[in-house]
């Protein structure tokens, strides 16, 4: 079976995950972004992200430290090696409380194959809807981009492009992601992809020149950024594209510009723009 049909034939698959908002990592997520934490506080930006961890077995994981993919499960079985989480689309409807017990409801809605500047590729977008437990209204939407991509095949390393700014950004904050914040990060997110702690592996076999930062990371602390400039204005709606690789070590900017209820994102690094996003405030 081609990877076209593959693709074609898991649209619409769906699968249920259950968790809680557990203080625990809450707290771990509050202390990576170095703030203080208490049960009774909302949870930190993007909490969600550390829900619902992946808990394949050790004999079920790739070279890579991703989960492998099953033929009957959720995510396409396709021959493209490499994975990354592209982007989200995040709708919140209402508020996450800690203790909360959780359902959410996972959708492939979309898979396509395309031939890039880079080889083959093939788009998958995946909508979570997240609701309490005996609850019919969800209480986050996101929808997530994954893409696939072909295995590095040069001995030379991937060179990164990255286009410039397409606005200035008005309110900016830097930020430069060590080691031991990348760890965390995955331990605290049960991400055992290798890209982000092995460096040797990151080189010799995904072709990036160093560890490469969590997109989801970059995410929270672009969210954190726009909560901070916002002065306690509510965000309804959140999305981030990742651009370009950033790696460890590298000093990066959050950049915001906000005109009435909308935002306009940006992280950049020494080459360009890393990631994306725009969000819409509420009152």
């Amino acid at each position: 079976m081609t990877d076209e049909e593959i693709l074609e034939r898991h649209i619409g698959r769906e699968e249920t995950t259950r968790d809680q908002v557990d203080p625990e990592r809450m707290r771990r997520l509050a202390a990576l972004l170095d703030r203080d934490w208490e049960e009774s506080d909302t949870p930190p930006p993007l909490g969600h992200f550390v829900l619902f961890r992946p808990d394949a077995r050790e004999s079920r994981l790739g070279v890579d430290g991703h989960p492998m993919r099953e033929a009957e499960g959720m995510l396409p079985a396709i021959s493209l090696p490499r994975r990354m989480w592209a982007g989200s689309r995040i709708r919140f409807e209402a508020p996450l409380t800690t203790g909360m017990a959780l359902v959410r409801t996972s959708r492939l809605t979309k898979a396509v194959a395309k031939r890039g500047r880079s080889g083959d590729m093939a788009f998958c977008t995946v909508e979570h809807s997240i609701r309490a437990e005996g609850q019919d209204a969800p209480l986050i939407v996101e929808e997530q981009d994954l893409v696939y991509r072909e295995a590095h095949r040069s001995p030379d390393l991937a060179v990164r492009r990255a286009p410039e700014p397409e606005f200035a950004a008005r309110h900016t904050a830097g930020f430069a992601p060590g080691p031991v914040e990348l760890f965390r990060y995955s331990a605290l997110t049960f991400n055992s992809h290798r890209i982000h702690y092995d460096a040797d592996y990151a080189r010799s076999v995904e072709g990036y020149r160093d560890c490469v930062v969590h997109g989801p990371l970059l995410a929270t602390k672009l969210f954190e950024h726009l909560e901070t400039i916002a002065h306690g204005r509510r965000i309804a709606e959140f999305a981030f594209r990742a651009v370009s690789p950033s790696f460890v070590g590298e000093d990066l900017t959050l950049g915001a510009a906000i005109d009435g209820d909308a935002a306009r994102l940006i992280v950049t690094h020494g080459d360009g723009v890393a990631v994306t996003g725009e969000a819409t405030l509420g009152s």
